[in-house]
Order: C-alpha cells, then structure tokens, then sequence
C-alpha cells in the first residue's frame, strides 16, 4: 500500500534539496522554487551546529556550497547563519543556509505538502549520541509545528532508522536504501523498520559500491521491495522520459529530481501526474 499516493496511476515528485540543479541547493528559494512547481515533497538534510541547533544542509563541510570552510558541527549557530549559501551559483542574492524551523514554517499552512528529512548525522561518524540527539530533536521540531503525518525520516545509517522505529514504536515512516549495503554498519534488519526503500543500480564489489550500467533497477529489485511491503521510490538520476517511464512501470512511487519542473513535465506528458 502507498504511504500516501493512493492513486495507482500517479508518481508523486520530490524537490531534492529543494531543487538543487534550478536554485541554490537546500535554501528557502530552492523550497520555495519547488513548492510553486507543484512537488509533492520536499525532501533536505538535516545537520546540527557546534551549538546544537539544526540547520540545512547536504555536505559535513560548508565549503562546496557556501563561502566559508570547514564542517557544519564546527560552526556556531551564528557563524553559520553568516554564510551565504548562494555562493555556488551565479546571479543569485546571498541568502543565508536556513534552519529546519524555518522549512517547517513554510510548509505546516500547505495542506497535503510532505517532507522527507535525511539525518546526516551517523552513529559510525558523528557519534551515537550526536546521530540519536539530531533524530530526537527532529522529531521533536516536527511534532510542535503538527507535522507528524507528513513527514519520512530518511538516513543512510540503519543503525539510526531501527533506533528511531524501536525507540518511538514505528510512529514514523522510515526511508532507506536498496540495496541494503547502503545503509552502513549495523543496520540490523532493514525488513524490520523500512518502510520505502530509493533504489540505487550499483553492487558492492572488494569493498566498494560500483555503479551498475542503466540508472533504473531491475524489475525483480522492485518486486522484491515490494513482496515485503517496502514502497519503491528512484532518486535523482532517474531524469529522462524514458527512465522515468520505465521506473514507473516496474512499480516505483516517487521519483526525487533535481529539477522539478521538467519531471513533472515528463510525467503529466505519460498521464503520471495531476
């Protein structure tokens, strides 16, 4: 069963990172860019300061995407905020890196809108504490602003997706990775917690993840989300037409693009899309 598309003929779309490749990535122009496209979704990552406040961004350093250097966690709240995370692409304003406080309040008076938040903070990096301190403010944010059914929690850490199901008794739909060697050490058993799975063409070969041939996965790799009821979702490297046709057809839900107004495009052109 769809965790919220109920309609078996539509692909819901997420702004990956707002819509990272048309406005700077992970600012509240990206999400608001994506928002007036029509996304269903709008998916972020979530990161903490060196004074535990969460803020929005994808790297653990500043420096690919704004003008300063070095990682999020050694930044205080204010330096951060002091950043322009505009730098990265040209003929735009400076615009700070924003809060997860904020991409909440621009969310909570759009009725339906969905959130999928990444944790980017794991156990085997940053630290349990730090990983588990980062899903528990999280969720705590989510719940003041009364967001709790709209949001997926989302990490490449199993590790932190069982913590979140086992420690809040599954009250929230969780979003890995497939195949499973994506989600790190410990993951337990993904079957247990998962909920959706972003399925990836690539293998794990001497230790290494390798990129398989064809951004979308074979068939029997979606029958076998699905047989254990985990909705199958692509990610952003499924673009083309004819990608995003056939990832539709071999049962995938949502599809994250970079660029939401040309997905949206292609998938009302196949009647996947309101």
């Amino acid at each position: 069963m769809a965790l919220w598309n109920n309609d078996p003929n539509v692909m819901l779309v997420a702004g990956h990172r707002g819509a990272c490749h048309i406005r700077p990535e992970n600012t509240m122009t990206a999400f608001q860019y994506a928002l007036d496209a029509g996304v269903d979704m709008i998916e972020t990552d979530i990161r903490q300061t060196k004074d535990g406040q969460l803020v929005l961004m994808h790297d653990a350093k500043v420096d690919r995407t704004t003008d300063g250097a070095g990682l999020v966690r050694e930044h205080t709240f204010a330096e951060f905020r002091a950043l322009n995370a505009a730098a990265h692409l040209e003929g735009f304003a400076p615009e700070c890196p924003p809060t997860l406080e904020e991409l909440l309040a621009l969310v909570a008076p759009r009725p339906g809108m969905l959130l999928n938040l990444e944790l980017k903070e794991y156990p085997h990096v940053e630290g349990e504490a730090m990983a588990y301190d980062t899903a528990d403010k999280t969720i705590a944010l989510v719940e003041r602003y009364g967001l709790g059914d709209r949001v997926i929690l989302n990490s490449f850490s199993g590790k932190l997706l069982h913590y979140i199901a086992e420690n809040y008794h599954h009250r929230y739909p969780l979003h890995g990775f497939y195949p499973y060697f994506y989600l790190g050490p410990d993951p337990g058993d993904p079957e247990d917690y998962l909920n959706v799975a972003c399925l990836f063409h690539a293998e794990m070969k001497d230790g290494k993840i390798h990129g398989l041939p064809g951004q979308v996965c074979p068939k029997e790799w979606f029958d076998a989300l699905i047989e254990k009821n985990i909705e199958p979702w692509v990610g952003a490297g499924v673009t083309s037409y004819e990608d995003l046709a056939l990832a539709f057809q071999r049962g995938a839900r949502l599809v994250t693009t970079n660029n939401p107004i040309e997905t949206l495009a292609f998938l009302r052109r196949m009647g996947h899309h309101k």
